[in-house]
């Protein structure tokens, strides 16, 4: 890759990705449309440094997106930008021009002004309402240090994390509110808000499919009834019974049923559609008062 400086202008292209005509990272919904972008301008940018310019256009050439998508594209650019630690930053004026009109997808040339304000760090990460898990045991979910660059992705990753911890327990209707807080030290903190809901335990499990198969999957479930239930358990189910489920068989056809005030789950896997049709998924039986969202401002 080649970056050149032409006063305030930046121009970075990444010559082999675009020739091979491949999406290193592809945000399209048709994949037999859009535009791939191979080359990048930015204007306006004062205080970045070669690696921090060749570590985003890195990341941003290569990638493809739906046509006509200036805000879309616009949004990824402000996002990688924020992974550098330069949370405040103001993209604008993206404007999307093809070098090949013809092409599938179409290379593009991305020009966009970009203000890139203060590069922050990290600081420190609160949790409010918590009881499941001590404050360590949170903290642990992010992959980020005090003192670290602040980066946007490895924030997500974290609260993804919680979200997949508080799963595993059984705390199905978990709610995790963020909330940044840059300070005047160049340090931006986060505190998180979390509703936990309650703990919901298996009630039955059912395997919607003929008889015999039916009971070959159902000596291979372990996970009992009255245990802590784990969202991650279905999926280790399905990868480690691939043999005995059909073919392309995924969690789209697994069904998860609750009932909110009694904290149980009925499980059912819908593998034969005429076993499904009758027997029809009771509905989810709500409690009486939702869990009021955290307010992430206390």
């Amino acid at each position: 890759m080649r970056c050149r400086l032409f006063g305030l202008v930046f121009v970075c292209c990444l010559l082999t990705t675009a020739l091979a005509g491949q999406c290193a990272k592809d945000h399209r919904t048709n994949k037999k449309a859009g535009i791939l972008v191979n080359d990048l301008s930015i204007d306006g940018p004062t205080t970045l440094t070669s690696d921090e310019l060749a570590g985003i256009t890195g990341s941003f050439t290569g990638s493809c997106f739906d046509e006509d998508s200036e805000e879309v594209v616009g949004e990824r650019l402000r996002m990688l930008f924020q992974n550098w630690g330069y949370f405040a930053v103001e993209v604008k004026n993206v404007h999307l021009k093809a070098s090949d009109p013809l092409g599938i997808p179409k290379p593009v040339v991305v020009e966009a002004e970009v203000s890139e304000g203060p590069r922050y760090k990290f600081g420190e990460i609160a949790f409010a309402n918590s009881h499941a898990f001590t404050t360590e045991r949170l903290r642990q979910e992010f992959p980020i240090k005090t003192g670290d660059w602040f980066s946007r992705d490895k924030v997500a990753t974290g609260l993804e994390g919680l979200s997949k911890l508080y799963g595993s327990e059984g705390f199905l209707d978990y709610v995790g509110i963020p909330e940044t807080h840059p300070a005047s030290n160049g340090t931006i903190s986060l505190t998180t808000s979390i509703d936990e809901g309650p703990q919901y335990r298996l009630d039955k499990i059912q395997f919607l499919a003929k008889r015999e198969l039916d009971l070959k999957l159902r000596m291979q479930w372990k996970l009992d009834a009255g245990a802590v239930y784990n969202t991650s358990y279905i999926q280790e189910f399905i990868e480690s019974n691939r043999d005995l489920l059909p073919q392309g068989f995924d969690r789209g056809q697994v069904e998860l049923v609750r009932d909110c005030p009694a904290a149980l789950v009925q499980v059912r896997l819908v593998i034969d559609t005429a076993e499904a049709a009758a027997s029809p998924a009771p509905k989810d039986v709500p409690c009486e008062k939702k869990h009021d969202k955290p307010d992430a401002s206390q």
